[in-house]
């Protein structure tokens, strides 16, 4: 036989628990708490986004990393911070620990009732969407720059293939073709073939290489760079651990 307990309110032991339990899951300090080490990142940049984070203790730097390897530091987060926002499907930013931290996790959907009352997150809110569509149009807009690049590396990776099937060496290629006829083919005008080259050269992936013309220095890069990925690491080298957490701290 079940044997029912009574509180004081009348209500049986079991449906008490029941009560206190969705009443925590309604709770946004039930959430679940994630504790970061010194360093760790909470996010990276690209990273789908999945939670919404409020600091309860610590600090998060939140940086980018810039073409030529430098770091820009966006803001440093502390208690009471939420962090994470905006509108944007994928974080736009990297998201590290300074020192020992600890975060609350929220669902994406509970970002409304986490700052209906809190003018202080209210307004970093806006500031992460007014950030996100700033990183959008510099985005597309560098997306349409290097379009030339784009269409270029693929030019000098078809050539390079049909090169190198025909038994030639694949990294050179010859000047025999006139640049205003690889501009017509390309769609491009002479200036911005010239550019795109430039864009290439900067990044170490081609050469000047008389007398044959044009040396190809890393042809999988140039692959990359020819199926849009616009993410193709520069040749420099990487900053160094202490370097990164000089730049953020």
């Amino acid at each position: 036989m079940l044997r029912m307990e009574f509180t004081d309110n009348g209500c049986s032991a079991s449906l008490v628990d029941v009560i206190a339990l969705a009443s925590r899951d309604a709770d946004p300090t039930a959430a679940v708490v994630r504790n970061l080490a010194r360093n760790e990142l909470l996010f990276e940049a690209g990273d789908i986004k999945t939670k919404i984070y409020r600091v309860e203790t610590g600090a998060i730097c939140v940086y980018r990393t810039r073409a030529d390897l430098t770091i820009e530091v966006i803001e440093h987060v502390l208690a009471g911070d939420l962090i994470g926002l905006g509108f944007l499907d994928r974080h736009s930013a990297n998201a590290r620990a300074t020192v020992e931290t600890k975060v609350r996790c929220f669902d994406l959907d509970a970002v409304d009732d986490l700052i209906d009352n809190d003018a202080h997150n209210k307004a970093r809110h806006h500031d992460a969407i007014e950030r996100e569509f700033a990183f959008r149009r510099e985005s597309l807009a560098k997306s349409a720059r290097e379009r030339p690049m784009v269409r270029l590396a693929a030019f000098l990776v078809a050539v390079s293939h049909r090169i190198g099937d025909e038994g030639g060496d694949p990294a050179l290629i010859d000047d025999t073709v006139d640049c205003g006829v690889i501009a017509d083919f390309l769609g491009l005008s002479v200036d911005l073939l010239a550019l795109a080259l430039m864009q290439l050269e900067m990044r170490g992936l081609v050469e000047t290489a008389p007398p044959h013309g044009l040396r190809l220095k890393d042809i999988s890069a140039l692959e990359d760079i020819a199926a849009e990925r616009t993410d193709v690491p520069l040749t420099w080298a990487a900053p160094s651990n202490e370097e990164l957490l000089a730049a953020i701290q």
